[in-house]
């Protein structure tokens, strides 16, 4: 999303370390197209994490490309509030193009050449086109709130931070207004999100250390 603050401390990368650490273990690792998906709730760390992490994938031989949820909104920003205010039962995976962020990934793993991605910018609320070349890439990373929702992912990393925990993250970012009815809708994603938590085979927890999540 155009206009994002991410803010970047050189301790987060030790979770990205231990998150590549236990990747090369694993079959996956020798995917020639690797794709992982981080989820969480709102200010739980996922850019930070996605950033980091394809920074760490670079310097062990893969090269990913990043794709961000909130790029893939049905409504850009503004818009997409306003509604949420007019019904709240707008609030949901049914706000997000789950079926273009899938075929992205699909585009991905096939093996094409280039594909189209949305990119939001958040200043002029306007959802925007972006043409990405593949060639590069043997690795996607898709990070969101609802990024555990899509078909032929590889691995899973669960940011453990609730909406109530990351207040002080939101606020620094300054996207949206904290108030009541934000709250209210952070308080909808937060029941379906923890649904979601049991997919992964990586849990940041609170102290964003990297844990194994297989029974």
């Amino acid at each position: 999303m155009l206009g994002d603050i991410i803010n970047i401390r050189s301790e987060y990368y030790a979770t990205s370390n231990d998150i590549v650490d236990y990747l090369k273990e694993l079959q996956v690792w020798s995917k020639p197209k690797l794709a992982i998906a981080i989820a969480g709730e709102s200010g739980s760390g996922k850019s930070v994490t996605a950033i980091c992490l394809q920074h760490t994938l670079a310097e062990n031989g893969r090269k990913a490309l990043i794709l961000h949820l909130d790029d893939y909104f049905k409504l850009p920003p503004r818009t997409n509030h306003d509604k949420r205010v007019e019904n709240i039962d707008w609030v949901g995976p049914e706000e997000v193009r789950l079926d273009l962020l899938q075929r992205n990934v699909d585009e991905f793993k096939a093996g094409l050449k280039e594909l189209v991605r949305p990119l939001v910018n958040y200043k002029l609320n306007q959802i925007l086109a972006e043409t990405i070349p593949l060639d590069a890439y043997d690795c996607i990373i898709v990070e969101g709130t609802y990024s555990f929702l899509l078909e032929n992912m590889d691995f899973h990393v669960f940011m453990d931070r609730t909406y109530l925990e990351t207040k002080l993250q939101r606020d620094e970012r300054g996207r949206d207004v904290q108030d009541d009815f934000v709250e209210k809708v952070l308080k909808i994603e937060h029941e379906i999100i923890r649904a979601h938590r049991p997919k992964a085979q990586i849990i940041v927890n609170k102290s964003y250390q990297a844990v194994t999540n297989i029974k």
